[in-house]
């Protein structure tokens, strides 16, 4: 990093985000470009105990800022990624375009939920890990003893599955 030294008042956010391609690139640019800048990691050294925040930050991301007086020059370097258009072939491939994933589903949806991957008593964090695993397309299977709600997956889509309710119990990205 070759920030020249300021105070930390004088750097203004740039761009924050969640495109690693992105993040990447324009760091590159202005490195090139000998424009100095701060790079902050998002979400890491916030831990929140609600699984459900209210706030419209992202839990994880980038964040890059510049000097005040370079911010003219890195906005233009900016513009011109977000025009070229180059990061959009980095996008996910569309769901049909991924066959791979499809027997294990079919597999999935045929074997019985049978291991647990939650339990708990906090319906607010119960609603949310049967909605998670079911927009994953998990299937899920419930079970209540007194006052405890039991969740359980199919066999072969479990590692995903505690990826899923870990990020959501413990606010960490799925590694």
């Amino acid at each position: 990093m070759s920030a020249k030294p300021a105070p930390q008042s004088s750097y203004v956010v740039l761009w924050a985000g969640e495109n690693p391609a992105l993040h990447d690139a324009l760091l590159e640019e202005l490195d090139l470009a000998g424009i100095g800048y701060a790079d902050k990691p998002l979400g890491e050294e916030e831990v929140t105990t609600d699984p459900l925040p209210v706030d419209s930050k992202p839990r994880f991301g980038f964040e890059v800022a510049v000097h005040h007086s370079e911010l003219p020059a890195a906005r233009q370097i900016l513009e011109k990624l977000l025009d070229e258009g180059e990061l959009a072939d980095l996008e996910l491939p569309a769901k049909d375009e991924a066959p791979q994933d499809e027997p294990q589903k079919s597999s999935a949806a045929e074997e019985p939920p049978t291991v647990s991957v939650w339990a708990g008593d906090d319906s607010r964090v119960l609603a949310f890990v049967t909605a998670a695993l079911l927009e994953n397309e998990i299937p899920v299977g419930m079970e209540n003893e007194s006052e405890l709600t039991i969740v359980y997956v199919p066999p072969s889509s479990a590692p995903r599955a505690r990826e899923i309710v870990r990020e959501i119990t413990e606010g960490v990205p799925p590694e």
